[in-house]
């Protein structure tokens, strides 16, 4: 017969503790349990870099921090590395995969920000990352370049980062060269030297323009700002503006003159040019200069705020010299912009106009759209019942074949109807009437009507 132990006689046998079995670990078992994770799992290898990192921090050791900075900066870019070299191949990938590697080299970001990484390292993490840059084809060039720069310090550091680019020369590459050169390594000879020999966009010249006026030589600035504006292509905005401005300075009429033709020659920033000679002859006092430069400003204008222009020319011409010419302008922005037109409309009290207008709208104009609500609030008042029609087309065109965005359009037409049937015609009655038939007309349509279930 077998004998049973009593419990209040006997210890009790003690489960199994990992924090005791860890604890019991020699080194070289702990060795092998940390190798073996590694092993099966190559997150564990970042995590116990990242665990020694901390443990050196903690400890002020700088030669251990510097090392494991080195071993992460390479750790974190092969997690990345991963999916860009993928994205490379197949021109882009998962929205998931992409944001992990904008994880990985905010990391590295991260990393550079705290420093001490060594310059072997970067230059390591240089080669390794450039495989990548230079195919091109991932979407993440301007982030790894942004990356290069953030990493670079030393003189060396930003010479290797000079030769990686020059490997494939492009607009774009000599771009950041020139500016490694002049921002990062202050040689303003290989500036020179290489800007020079890339004078061919209007942006190009405002570069130099922007290197002499830092180094307070005005007159190489301004004679380089000159040959932008007869030479440089694509934009010249800022060559225009900084020599006009320095012009305006001088009270140089004739030259301000000279540069303003050569705006309308080249087609290029005529409208702001023109505007800055008004302004110029305005302050100056002389009338007839500046009334020839606003008319000018309006005749060339191939798109924008006519009805700002309009009132521009209202509050600065002469009586006499606006009622020659208002009726032609008028009618111009009819023709430009039609919504322009029925703001001046609006403000010359001719409601009828814009009522009829709006309720029969022009064929669309180019580049133009006709955006008629903000007109129809501003007639409620004077022609409600009118105006109920115009937001009831405006609604009804929403319904047939339409989805839950329409639908939500034509609710906000239906609740102005109802507004102005109950709030200015104090017609409750009438609206529910019409609205329920408007219900009962599309009651196949689940959808719109809970759209408007609350109306």
């Amino acid at each position: 017969m077998s004998s049973h132990k009593s419990e209040q006689g006997e210890e009790k046998s003690e489960g199994f503790s990992l924090d005791e079995e860890l604890k019991s670990l020699d080194a070289r078992d702990l060795y092998n349990l940390v190798q073996n994770l590694i092993m099966k799992n190559s997150e564990v290898h970042r995590l116990v870099l990242e665990w020694f990192k901390e443990k050196a921090e903690a400890s002020s050791v700088a030669e251990e921090v510097a090392a494991l900075n080195d071993e992460l900066l390479m750790e974190y870019w092969e997690k990345a590395e991963n999916i860009i070299l993928e994205f490379n191949e197949y021109g882009g990938g998962p929205e998931d995969e992409e944001e992990e590697a904008y994880q990985w080299l905010d990391e590295i970001s991260e990393l550079i920000r705290k420093g001490n990484i060594s310059s072997d390292a970067k230059i390591g993490f240089l080669d390794d990352a450039f495989v990548e840059y230079d195919i091109g084809n991932s979407g993440f060039d301007d982030e790894l370049m942004d990356i290069f720069f953030e990493i670079c310090d030393t003189k060396e550091e930003w010479e290797y980062l000079v030769a990686k680019l020059a490997k494939s020369p492009s607009d774009w590459r000599k771009k950041l060269i020139m500016n490694i050169q002049k921002d990062y390594l202050c040689d303003e000879r290989a500036y020179l030297e290489m800007r020079m020999e890339n004078l061919h966009y209007g942006m190009d010249y405002w570069d130099l323009v922007e290197f002499y006026v830092n180094k307070d030589d005005l007159q190489k600035a301004l004679e380089t700002a000159e040959q932008g504006i007869l030479k440089g292509e694509g934009r010249l905005t800022e060559l225009f503006q900084f020599l006009f401005e320095h012009l305006a300075e001088e009270r140089d009429t004739a030259n301000i003159e000279r540069i303003v033709r050569v705006a309308l020659t080249r087609k290029s920033e005529e409208k702001n040019m023109l505007d800055r000679l008004f302004e110029y002859y305005k302050a100056e006092g002389n009338y007839e200069k500046a009334k020839e430069a606003l008319q000018k400003a309006y005749k060339i204008m191939r798109y924008g705020n006519y009805y700002a222009e309009y009132n521009k020319m209202k509050a600065f011409l002469r009586a006499a010299d606006w009622k020659h010419v208002e009726p032609e302008i008028f009618k111009d922005v009819q023709e430009k912009d039609i919504c322009d037109y029925l703001r001046i409309c609006m403000d010359k009290n001719l409601k009828e106009a814009v009522l009829h207008t709006i309720l029969n709208p022009p064929e669309m104009q180019w580049g133009m759209k006709n955006k008629f609500d903000e007109f129809a609030a501003k007639l409620e008042e004077d022609f409600p019942e009118r105006i109920i029609e115009y937001y009831w087309q405006s609604a009804y065109r929403n319904i047939p074949g339409g989805n839950r965005g329409t639908y939500r359009i034509a609710a906000g037409y239906l609740d102005k109807v109802k507004r102005i049937y109950v709030n200015l015609l104090k017609d409750e009655s009438g609206w529910k009437k019409r609205f329920s038939g408007l219900k009962a007309e599309f009651k196949n349509r689940p959808a719109f009507l809970d759209e408007v279930r609350k109306l």
